[in-house]
């Protein structure tokens, strides 16, 4: 059928169009304060910090807000459409049912286009920007974890870290105890304990060196060289820290479009060539008689590497449908909501909305992400994540969309 912008076309698509922008406007609010509130508790975020993340934290919720907003749009314009008689006069008037439910359609085909291309760039580098704010830098993180567990105990670092609070970047009632070398010393002992009321620590990134400069300390234990010495009148303590990486990995959902491409391929060398390569290298190797230069520990990485490859590949090929399922639920949670809306004409306009709803977060999350899990592991093809789109869509030409449309 071909869809005409007539009176009536324009007319349903501005009330659905109004009550979607109102409906995502809210949701996003609240599902962003929602997950920003959640992680400023977890990671101890400052308000600053939080007005920070919150812009790149929006456009990563439209994937699930959307969909829901559209849901609610469409169940309750159609609701008071057919309660108020209109879809009845159509009738009346010789025009199909699907005269008003067309331009829903069009709208959620319109955000799905909209969302997948979305999914594909801007998602995933906002993703990326929000986690980035999250960890911030390695002083930044250091800080922020102080100040939220008020130990630090990393098996990593020399010394283990206690604090009864920060303000600032200001350590106070500090606490510091060097690990002892294991062996000859058992595991998780300690040879020297420095204690003071104060603290200030300064980290040299390019030496990685991390100075802490101490206020009236006190010192027990013998290991005090080379950790502890007198600097300006201040007793200084000075330790290395491992050298912190450039950034985050990027997780896949932190991967554009073209970045997952060129993963994969990256992935697919490996899988294919990386095993070959090391094992006729050895062979060349040994047909020369030069057996002791032979690289065996490449040799074992290729294979012992070989099956998180292919996870690796399975987990990018999974996000790649995953995006395409997420944006197309868009269209088939409008199918589903308008017909129901207009069933439902009778009662309450939340109630078609409630109706459509339960069953999405009954059926329709837990199928995606278990098809994502198993996706994942390889398990089953990652075009399983498009079981509940087509849930959705069966449930609505089977059991919503008949009696709407029949005369």
């Amino acid at each position: 059928m071909i869809l005409r912008f007539g009176i009536l076309t324009r007319y349903v698509m501005g009330q659905v169009l109004r009550a979607f922008l109102m409906a995502l406007v809210a949701i996003t609010a609240i599902f962003s304060l929602f997950v920003v509130m959640a992680e400023a508790t977890r990671q101890g975020l400052a308000p600053q910090e939080v007005v920070a993340v919150l812009p790149y934290l929006v456009p990563g919720s439209l994937t699930y807000t959307v969909p829901v907003a559209l849901l609610f749009a469409v169940s309750v314009v159609y609701g008071r459409i057919a309660a108020d008689n209109e879809v009845m006069a159509i009738k009346a008037a010789g025009l199909s049912v699907w005269t008003v439910l067309n331009p829903s359609l069009l709208l959620g085909l319109a955000l799905s286009a909209a969302l997948f291309a979305l999914s594909s760039e801007v998602i995933p580098r906002a993703n990326n920007a929000f986690r980035r704010i999250i960890f911030g830098s390695l002083e930044d993180g250091f800080f922020r974890y102080l100040k939220k567990e008020r130990e630090l105990n990393n098996p990593r670092l020399p010394f283990y870290i206690q604090v009864r609070d920060i303000r600032g970047r200001t350590l106070i009632e500090p606490l510091f105890k060097h690990r002892a070398a294991s062996p000859p010393n058992p595991p998780g002992t300690f040879d020297l304990t420095v204690r003071a009321r104060a603290a200030t620590i300064d980290f040299d990134l390019e030496n990685q060196i991390a100075t802490v400069t101490l206020v009236d300390a006190e010192t027990t234990g013998q290991s005090e060289r080379p950790f502890l010495f007198w600097m300006n009148g201040r007793r200084v303590l000075q330790y290395p820290f491992p050298k912190p990486p450039d950034g985050p990995d990027k997780r896949v959902q932190e991967m554009t479009g073209r970045e997952l491409v060129q993963a994969q391929l990256g992935l697919i060398d490996k899988i294919t060539n990386e095993r070959k390569r090391q094992a006729i290298t050895a062979a060349l190797e040994v047909a020369a008689g030069l057996i002791p230069k032979i690289n065996w520990g490449n040799i074992r990485e290729a294979h012992t590497q070989y099956g998180y490859w292919k996870q690796k590949y399975h987990e990018i090929e999974t996000e790649k449908h995953v995006r395409i399922a997420l944006a197309g639920s868009v269209l088939f949670f409008a199918l589903l909501g308008a017909p129901v809306g207009i069933l439902f004409a009778k009662r309450d306009f939340l109630s078609s909305f409630i109706t459509c709803f339960i069953p999405i977060i009954v059926l329709y999350y837990p199928l995606v992400l278990a098809g994502i899990n198993l996706g994942k592991e390889g398990v089953a093809p990652p075009s399983v994540v498009f079981a509940g789109d087509l849930l959705l869509g069966l449930i609505a030409g089977c059991f919503a969309l008949p009696p709407v449309c029949k005369h």
